[in-house]
């Protein structure tokens, strides 16, 4: 049975010394104990924000850095409702823009529809007009989550940042560039490749069979026509929309190739260049670097080698912060044990829900995590203790080293499909 966590804890150095004294654990045991040490109780209040020692932990880090990084389990409720409320608590701080898992024009789409009407309605229609557009941004945790955000960086039209590629958004993304078009040619141009579009997404659906989607199937020349007809000037948004379908299509297809470390290389390099670009804009337009919060997933905001043996977003903020005189705090948030999450079902575009598993690099935090509350646990002033430990797991180390802060959500849920259909 693990011990309730109690807000107070004896000191650290009280800690170790104990830890000194005993006799020799195994190294899991060792780190659940220093754990258990440094985690603090964080709650959810009625008005939606954070309390308690965790949350001030939180709120504390980030108004003392350049970047706060939200690296997540997808398909749990209780992150988005975590993100927004600490996103609510450090706007004052200046925190301006929140980066997520979309392509740069589809963030700034959803973006316009949060701020078409007050209700969601304009939001809905538009995920409905375009499904499936934004797989992560269909769920309705993560929906109130940017309506949160947006209106904490006080409602403005650039908030959103997409830092990613889109694996699904090429139906919204071919639309756009239809209204956009130059000359009649073009438009017939648009016209036509958005047939395909629609086409390869009812295929897709029928068979069912998600790798016959446009972005991921088909002739590799699909959008040379466009190319040719739009002439985009570069750095345009023409040329913004139909360079992030040409490189989407790439990286699916070294993924399909079965050449995942070069999927997952290209891909991150297009990450690290978008946040790069956003970063150049706002300091050119501001005189400073701006303060920004990432809700990636958790492999992206890692700082280090990443899981899928890469160097992304999560050490590019890290370094920047470094050279710029600052840092970045970043925080691993896991669902709880015995809860389950959701996942989306590509063949359909409907999430269904699984039971969450507990790995056992992550047993260690699990067991030092309050069973019946949310759990903030501060990595931060124990890792000179880390090497003394013994062998532990590299994905354990990764997450030591890596992030600043673990997040347990106990008693957590899986996130629910806005009704589209």
């Amino acid at each position: 049975m693990i011990p309730r966590i109690r807000p107070r804890r004896a000191p650290l150095a009280a800690v170790l010394a104990a830890l000194a004294l005993a006799a020799p654990l195994h190294a899991q045991d060792s780190l659940t104990a220093l754990l258990r040490a440094n985690a603090h109780v964080m709650r959810a209040e009625p008005d939606g924000s954070l309390s308690g020692p965790g949350a001030e932990l939180l709120i504390a880090a980030g108004r003392d850095a350049q970047f706060f990084l939200v690296g997540e389990e997808h398909g749990v409720a209780e992150v988005p409702r975590v993100t927004g409320a600490l996103f609510r608590a450090l706007a004052p701080a200046g925190y301006r823009h929140l980066a997520i898992e979309t392509g740069d024009a589809l963030a700034a789409e959803l973006n316009r529809q949060v701020l078409a009407d007050a209700t969601g309605a304009a939001y809905t229609a538009f995920l409905r007009d375009h499904h499936p557009v934004a797989p992560f941004y269909g769920w309705r945790e993560d929906a109130a989550m940017l309506r949160e955000v947006i209106g904490a960086a006080g409602g403005r039209p650039d908030v959103l940042w997409g830092l990613d590629y889109d694996i699904m958004a090429d139906r919204y993304a071919l639309r756009r560039l239809r209204d956009m078009a130059p000359s009649a040619r073009a438009r017939a141009v648009a016209d036509s490749v958005i047939a395909v579009a629609d086409s390869s997404f009812r295929l897709a659906l029928s068979t069912p069979n998600p790798g016959l989607l446009m972005m991921f199937g088909g002739p590799d020349d699909v959008y040379a026509p466009l190319r040719q007809a739009y002439a985009p000037a570069p750095g345009s948004e023409a040329d913004r929309i139909l360079r992030l379908m040409e490189e989407t299509r790439v990286i699916n297809g070294q993924f399909g190739r079965g050449q995942n470390y070069l999927s997952n290389y290209t891909r991150a390099q297009l990450n690290k260049r978008q946040l790069m670009r956003f970063l150049d804009e706002a300091r050119a337009r501001d005189g400073q670097m701006p303060r920004v919060m990432m809700k990636f997933g958790f492999s992206h905001m890692v700082r280090g080698r990443s899981v899928t043996q890469v160097f992304d977003l999560g050490t590019l903020a890290s370094e920047l912060a470094d050279v710029n005189g600052g840092h970045s705090f970043g925080v691993l948030m896991l669902p709880g044990a015995g809860s389950s999450q959701a996942v989306t079902d590509p063949r359909v575009f409907r999430s269904m829900e699984v039971p969450v598993e507990v790995e056992a690099w992550a047993q260690p935090f699990y067991a030092a995590a309050d069973p019946g509350a949310w759990t903030v646990i501060d990595l931060r002033p124990f890792r000179n203790r880390i090497p003394r430990l013994g062998a532990l797991p590299d994905a354990t180390l990764r997450v030591l080293y890596g992030f600043d802060a673990v997040v347990i959500l106990s008693g957590s849920g899986p996130q629910h499909d806005m009704e589209l259909r």
